[in-house]
């Protein structure tokens, strides 16, 4: 029988949509300092049109079709069909348990400044293990706790970079867009690394589409939160980056992990108070990350173990709040060990290709649906003929494609061909989902009943 469905606000779908692409905005010092100002300030315009605007869109049209929990796994899976999902779903699996490590890391470098001693390699893992402890124990609790947290957490996010912008504009020295690009890299270079580096912090649209199932009205609300999210995030960005780098300068020296991060540049611009008020957005807003994306993918491994793909354990839910406990506390733990290797850049590498496989997919599956079903009804649609808006989405598979797979095609391949052997298994345990649905029909067969009295 099928639960109660959470009372979200709109709003509080933006804010979680919001915080989780854009973190508020940190980490996005890197473009500055690796492409320069004009560069940064050509992706900002262009990235919202070839990447941020599709991506949102097909979230929110695929979202409106197949309003269930899975996201990425479950459109797929009814777009392209059984074994297609079953990749899309191990991929974003498998990067689900390294995810919410790479954020608990991120949280915990804010939370060291805020330590009066120094930290060393036990206390810095303890950090990072009682954050997703912390988190774990949250989203157990539901999407509504989350959610309000969410809408907190944004706005104290924005309040340290609303006060950069006011002190930006009274402290203006440079221009904001000179060089174009570095003197030791080409403009394609630059143009290049710049769009690799502005899609990874535009990724992330689908993750509310995961839950969709567990939210009332689901399939209209989070379609709109999405089309809503997209030009706020494409806004934040430009207003947090462009008038500090007026009044800063210094382009070189951009980056998340100095010497000009936004707490540095809030340090300057606006003494000790703004410098600490960042360092706690920062940490905030890497926190809420790391909360979501337990949640995220946590109800993606459900829904791909319901259909018989993936092990049993991971689809128990709460009795009374309906949460999938099962998969929040095996993902958590995972992440919690992935906190003690030394060679953590490597899984964010590895992560990065397994996202975009069913990214990809995600805008194979979109294409499909309208060529299949050119008068598609839906509470939500692109208004684009179907011919203009297949091939607007095909933009997006080879920027996407070119960026991820240019030196790591063979990796990428790679670990997506784990999947074929990783489907036979599951089908033969599972019987191609056949055990899962007999041992949970949500109607009981004749006789049932009175068998069980």
């Amino acid at each position: 029988m099928s639960h109660k469905k959470t009372k979200i606000s709109l709003v509080g779908l933006i804010a979680m949509i919001c915080v989780t692409v854009a973190g508020g905005g940190f980490g996005i010092e890197d473009l500055v300092g690796s492409v320069g100002p004009g560069m940064t300030m050509l992706v900002f315009i262009a990235i919202p049109f070839v990447w941020s605007l599709p991506f949102g869109l097909s979230s929110a049209e695929l979202s409106s079709a197949y309003p269930e929990d899975g996201g990425m796994y479950t459109w797929a899976k009814e777009g392209l069909g059984e074994k297609a999902g079953f990749v899309s779903g191990w991929c974003y699996t498998i990067a689900g348990f390294v995810e919410p490590a790479t954020f608990a890391v991120l949280s915990a470098n804010y939370l060291k400044m805020l330590i009066p001693v120094e930290v060393n390699d036990f206390i810095y893992w303890l950090l990072c293990a009682c954050l997703i402890s912390l988190f774990a124990v949250i989203n157990i609790l539901g999407i509504k706790l989350v959610s309000n947290m969410a809408t907190v957490i944004t706005i104290l996010a924005i309040i340290p970079f609303l006060v950069l912008i006011v002190l930006s504009f009274m402290n203006i020295e440079y221009s904001p867009v000179k060089p174009i690009h570095p003197q030791d890299m080409s403009f394609l270079e630059a143009a290049g690394q710049g769009l690799l580096i502005g899609i990874w912090f535009n990724t992330g649209f689908e993750t509310i589409s995961t839950m969709s199932g567990e939210i009332e009205h689901g399939e209209k609300l989070v379609p709109k939160a999405i089309v809503i999210a997209v030009p706020i995030i494409s806004i934040m960005y430009i207003l947090f980056v462009i008038p500090a780098l007026a009044a800063v300068g210094n382009w070189q020296n951009w980056s998340s992990e100095g010497p000009l991060s936004f707490v540095e540049i809030g340090g300057i611009l606006g003494g000790a108070p703004l410098r600490w008020a960042f360092v706690v957005a920062g940490g905030l807003a890497s926190m809420m990350i790391l909360c979501e994306y337990i949640l995220a993918y946590a109800h993606v491994m459900a829904s791909f173990s319901r259909k018989g793909q993936f092990f049993q354990i991971f689809s128990k839910e709460h009795k009374t709040r309906k949460t999938p406990y099962a998969a929040i506390i095996i993902l958590s733990l995972v992440s919690i060990v992935l906190c003690t290797s030394g060679s953590f850049i490597e899984f964010v590498g590895i992560a990065s290709i397994l996202y975009a496989v069913p990214v990809i997919m995600m805008f194979i599956a979109n294409i499909k649906l309208r060529v299949q079903n050119p008068d598609l009804q839906l509470p939500f649609k692109v208004p684009l003929g179907n011919k203009t808006y297949c091939i607007y989405l095909c933009f997006p598979i080879a920027i996407y494609g070119a960026s991820i797979f240019a030196d790591n095609w063979i990796v990428g391949l790679g670990l997506a061909a784990t999947s074929i052997p990783a489907y036979l298994f599951f089908k033969k345990l599972y019987r191609g989902g056949r055990y899962w649905a007999e041992r949970h029909q949500e109607v009981p067969v004749e006789g049932e009943e009175a068998l069980s009295a």
